[in-house]
């Protein structure tokens, strides 16, 4: 099956007992205890030389990765700068707010970047008033999700780093998609996450995994966050299960998605073509592109031809299908997969 509706394949839960299964008789690692040692440190350790950082600990979830990375970098300031179009802004309940009594600065307001000119201005804002607040810790989410996958412009990202760290202000990259966006750019991930203090990248998104996440930064702010984890609800007891899948994706994934993402480009050449189809590309994007019939073609009749031989498409948003590029796709040709959407039109 061929699915182009998430940022991984899909899977059966069937399936993906059967895998669990395999992966264990393959793997000779223990279970964890409260997320704690087992398959689950095994993961810890790979995630850390991957991503460039001292120590990495596994997360149940982005939102809590994310929330105790801004914990652990604010000292005692208040503000957090970050991305109007943001994860942690928009899709967290408030936590950073209700949560830790952190005040979100948003910024860059219907964008996927913001700028360091902006960033400068949120920070004398906070300390200039009669009662300063002072900026603890900035968010940079990459690629930004509610932009469909659009990428963080790179050098504004080094240098409003640069910036933050001759103020003394903390760097968090919200990197949950951050292998892709590394895919498509040919940065790696420790590349990427180098000007940070902390990144965090999700196990689910893309490795395989039911749920978690990683967060990684130095040993001095990550040896005892595991506390906090539990705090929150966070200590899972058996999270072994979710590692099992993320350790046995990572080895050889970057290489296999810089292929999908080859056969990505040539499945779009040919479609657009046929002259059949209308292409949009997202600006500064990574795996996601615009796809639409051309007139007088059923989109539904389109999505139920394509799913009776195994394709997967999203529904169609105002006639235009927003599609995914995963490590599903290595399972065709372009070629084949281009005459299939061909006579499904």
């Amino acid at each position: 099956m061929i699915s182009f509706r998430f940022d991984a394949p899909e899977y059966t839960p069937r399936e993906v007992a059967e895998r669990l299964c395999s992966i264990t008789e393959r793997y000779p690692f223990s279970a964890d205890s409260y997320s704690l040692g087992g398959f689950v440190e095994e993961l810890e350790k790979e995630a850390a030389v991957l991503l460039g950082k001292e120590r990495a600990v596994f997360m149940p979830t982005g939102t809590l990765a994310n929330h105790l990375a801004v914990r652990s970098l604010m000292g005692n300031k208040k503000r957090v700068l970050l991305q109007e179009q943001g994860h942690l802004y928009n899709d967290c309940g408030d936590c950073l707010s209700v949560l830790s009594g952190f005040t979100p600065v948003p910024l860059g307001k219907g964008r996927a970047s913001y700028t360091l000119k902006e960033a400068e201005e949120a920070l004398n804002s906070a300390d200039s008033g009669k009662v300063a607040c002072g900026v603890g810790a900035l968010v940079i989410e990459n690629p930004v999700r509610r932009r469909h996958g659009e990428a963080f412009d790179f050098e504004e990202m080094r240098s409003i780093c640069s910036w933050a760290k001759g103020k003394a202000i903390g760097r968090h990259l919200d990197g949950a998609r951050l292998f892709i966006a590394s895919a498509y750019s040919g940065i790696s991930p420790a590349a990427y996450a180098s000007p940070f203090d902390t990144v965090y990248v999700s196990l689910y998104k893309y490795l395989n995994s039911p749920s978690g996440a990683i967060l990684a930064g130095p040993e001095e702010l990550m040896k005892d966050i595991y506390h906090e984890r539990r705090m929150f609800g966070g200590g899972l007891n058996q999270a072994w299960i979710f590692a099992a899948f993320a350790l046995e994706a990572l080895p050889g994934f970057q290489e296999s998605f810089v292929e999908a993402v080859k056969k990505g480009e040539e499945l779009k050449k040919q479609l657009l073509a046929s002259g059949r189809f209308l292409l949009e590309e997202i600006p500064r994007g990574t795996n996601i592109f615009i796809l639409s019939l051309t007139e007088g073609r059923d989109p539904g009749e389109f999505i139920k031809n394509l799913a009776k031989q195994g394709i997967l498409l999203p529904a169609p948003e105002k006639g235009r299908f927003f599609l995914r590029i995963n490590l599903s796709i290595l399972e065709k040709e372009p070629a084949e997969l281009a005459e299939i959407f061909l006579r499904s039109v």
